[in-house]
């Protein structure tokens, strides 16, 4: 049985190598296609490694099973977003077969692999390296398919293999492995752990990661998409401005209140994205487009609401200048932030120092500062520190591109 690929991959390094992912029998009175299409974070067990291996840039997946599973097989043909050419066997000779000329990728698929695993195991195919996996000579491969299928948990004494052999096992990490109906939900909360970026800010990680977190569990049981998520984070992120705006102390602190909401809901959506499989550009630019308007309405409504309870002018400049220091600062960085947080969401390195800097200086940790301040009913400072601090920052982001342009021409 096999699905037709349907279109071309991106990583071209991957392209002569094919995962072999055996799937070891389920716990007795489980079936293979409840147990393999169990759900983990939204995403069923299988497709989670499925996905992974796709998206290293494997273009050539075959499933080893000693059972046909035709239900099994049939649910992950009705999968949309399965690109790669699929093959199921419950033949083992057949494998050897299918992977005669081309280098070989072993898989036990009774545990989860993360994208960096499978990454690291290509690499050692690449550069005949073992480091944490093990190569394995063609005609023991069998035996090791075997040996998967009848015992959940698989691994090999010191490899006598050639390091060109072109086999290669990879071994699961040691707190990935699904043998019982409660590891589905250890893993679940693993990854809902992880599902952060690796260059989030000091409060993302202390203070927004834990609420957003709560948030995503809900989430995770529903039916809905990041990009409505960022729709919800918006409505509530302008519904905060509305109460900026009234300019009482009251409605402040409600504000307030909805925005740090609208921020944590911000982060859900990522969380969701990655969780689920389910980044795409258009995601990322509508997320930051969407945290950009939030942000504009809010400065823009904190100055009006200022100067209602005041009746001082000034406050309606201060969140003027506000408002354009932000929208200069979004126009420079809106790419820089959108690669930023794709490469970072991949965990992928070799992002440039100045783009860190910025990623860091244009982060949404004044929304606690703007809290702070709406509590102790002093917001006119920090309207007067934002409305200085985006244009000095713009300021900055101006001459740095000037000088780019200068050095380059």
């Amino acid at each position: 049985m096999q699905k037709p690929n349907s279109k071309e991959p991106d990583l071209m390094v991957s392209k002569n190598v094919c995962a072999v992912l055996t799937l070891p029998r389920p716990p007795e009175n489980r079936s293979a296609s409840d147990w393999y299409w169990g759900g983990i974070c939204g995403i069923p067990f299988l497709m989670r490694n499925v996905f992974n291996l796709q998206r290293v840039g494997l273009t050539s997946l075959i499933i080893y099973s000693n059972e046909n599973n035709v239900e099994l097989y049939k649910r992950i043909c009705e999968e949309k977003k399965v690109s790669l050419k699929l093959s199921w066997t419950t033949d083992v000779m057949e494998v050897t077969k299918s992977t005669k000329n081309c280098a070989v990728l072993v898989l036990n698929g009774g545990a989860l692999y993360t994208k960096q695993e499978i990454e690291s195991g290509i690499n050692s195919l690449a550069n005949s390296s073992e480091g944490s996996a093990q190569f394995l000579e063609r005609e023991t491969m069998v035996n090791a398919l075997n040996q998967i299928v009848l015992e959940n948990k698989f691994s090999l004494a010191p490899s006598g293999g050639k390091l060109d052999s072109g086999v290669i096992f990879l071994p699961a990490g040691k707190n990935s492995w699904i043998s019982q109906p409660q590891d589905f939900f250890t893993q679940h909360e693993i990854l809902l752990k992880d599902c952060g970026l690796d260059n989030d800010s000091l409060m993302d990680k202390a203070v927004t990661r834990f609420f957003s977190r709560q948030i995503t569990r809900f989430f995770l049981k529903t039916s809905l998409s990041p990009n409505m998520i960022t729709s919800l984070s918006l409505v509530i992120g302008l519904m905060s401005a509305g109460y900026f705006f009234q300019g009482t102390h009251e409605n402040n602190l409600i504000g307030a209140g909805l925005l740090l909401l609208s921020a944590w809901i911000d982060c859900t959506d990522g969380e969701i994205a990655r969780l689920k499989f389910m980044e795409s550009k258009i995601g990322g630019k509508l997320d930051i487009i969407c945290d950009n308007l939030v942000h504009f309405a809010v400065f823009f409504a904190i100055g009006i609401g200022l100067y209602r309870s005041t009746g001082k002018n000034i406050f309606i400049l201060l969140g003027a200048l506000a408002v354009l220091g932000s929208l200069i600062s979004f126009l420079l960085l809106s790419s820089s932030i959108i690669d930023g947080k794709k490469k970072h969401s991949e965990n992928t390195s070799g992002l440039i120092s100045k783009k860190d800097l910025t990623a860091k200086l244009a982060n949404r940790d004044f929304i606690y500062l703007l809290s702070l301040m709406a509590l102790i009913g002093r917001i006119d400072i920090f309207i007067f520190i934002t409305a200085v601090g985006s244009n000095v920052f713009s300021s900055y982001l101006i001459y740095s591109r000037f000088k780019s342009y200068l050095l380059t021409s």
